[in-house]
């Protein structure tokens, strides 16, 4: 039996009214044995402690299933103050208006050069070749009784021949528009048609060259406009 058992019923009974005979025997017993045993206990102290182990689960309750929250993104350049974007910003434009101002001196230099290479035409060529088969072949309609009239004249001809027959056959014109939209054209001798074709060439490159140079004074002029109204308001801070 335990010491606080043996402890709680000691004092039962010295509660316990009996008789004056038994009552010291059992108390004295009741003493000694408690006596005896605290004595052992005191002398030599053990103890032996039993643990259960826990039960193991082998169907644990499954954890409740909660809403899953998606986490909100924030964007850097609206919810936060980046002192470092303004001025990322700024030379980024810097870069790209320096870039547009080297190609704008470039193209510049090469109008320049266009105009001192040599003579700059808007037209173009064509060639005489097909009218001169259709006169060709009219003169073979002749009717016969005519073609010795024909030929008789030719030889009164023959100081306007390179003018009026021989050069259409062999060589080109010459043709554009005036500021109006209406059509012209000019005899091209054949010894003119390799420069003329460079004076074309002239004005196609520098057709190209004035477009890229008025798209750049454009953005140019945008971009100063912009500024200028962005400066404003930093003045009024």
């Amino acid at each position: 039996m335990k010491p606080e058992l043996r402890r709680i019923e000691t004092a039962l009974h010295q509660l316990t009214p009996e008789d004056s005979s038994n009552t010291p025997r059992t108390s004295t017993a009741v003493a000694t044995d408690s006596t005896e045993n605290y004595a052992q206990q005191e002398g030599d102290p053990s103890f032996s402690i039993a643990v259960e182990p826990f039960p193991a689960h082998k169907n644990p309750g499954k954890s409740p299933s909660l809403p899953k929250l998606k986490s909100p993104s924030f964007s850097e350049h609206r919810h936060s103050a980046n002192p470092a974007l303004a001025m990322n910003l700024l030379k980024e434009i810097q870069g790209v208006v320096g870039g547009w101002q080297t190609e704008l001196q470039t193209i510049v230099r090469q109008i320049q050069d266009i105009y001192i290479d040599g003579p700059i035409v808007d037209g173009w060529l064509e060639s005489h070749a097909r009218r001169a088969e259709q006169e060709a072949a009219g003169v073979r309609r002749a009717e016969v009784d005519r073609l010795m009239d024909y030929v008789l004249a030719e030889p009164l001809n023959q100081g306007n021949a390179d003018v009026t027959y021989e050069s259409p056959r062999t060589g080109y014109r010459l043709c554009g528009l005036n500021p109006d939209g209406q059509f012209w054209a000019r005899p091209c001798p054949s010894d003119q048609v390799p420069s003329i074709s460079l004076a074309i060439a002239r004005y196609q490159k520098l057709r190209q060259l004035l477009n890229r140079k008025h798209e750049l004074e454009t953005r140019l002029s945008e971009l100063a406009e912009t500024l200028v109204v962005l400066h404003s308001h930093l003045g009024k801070n």
